[in-house]
């Protein structure tokens, strides 16, 4: 590369004379990061294989869980997430995965974040 194209890039990324941090990780996480992530989300676990993130959900009456569901699947086809909910009478599971099912990312992760 010469030093000009060099130089080009350098300055492209920037910003009144620091680097920019580089953007955020597109595509499957590391094991490590997930772990460290989840630590912050204390209703998540993981699921068996590490593919997919799980959550249960408790409610005092069977009308607001299936109602709770419903909202999760408008938002998870909302958002473009793969999701897995399972109702049974006060109690909502949900699975979270990527639409490949090969890993956890940060958009995963992130809306998991959003549901709580």
């Amino acid at each position: 590369m010469s030093s000009e194209k060099l130089q080009a890039a350098v300055s492209g990324r920037m910003k009144k004379g620091r680097l920019r941090r580089p953007p955020r990780p597109v595509g499957k996480l590391k094991p490590e990061r997930v772990q460290e992530e989840l630590k912050t989300m204390p209703n998540w676990r993981l699921v068996a294989g590490g593919n997919g993130l799980a959550r249960t959900c408790k409610f005092t009456q069977p009308g607001a869980a299936a109602k709770w569901a419903a909202y999760i699947a408008d938002l998870a086809a909302t958002e473009r997430h793969a999701v897995t909910l399972t109702v049974t009478a006060n109690k909502v599971t949900l699975l979270l995965q990527r639409s490949s099912r090969n890993g956890i990312d940060m958009p995963l992760l992130d809306f998991a974040r959003q549901l709580g």
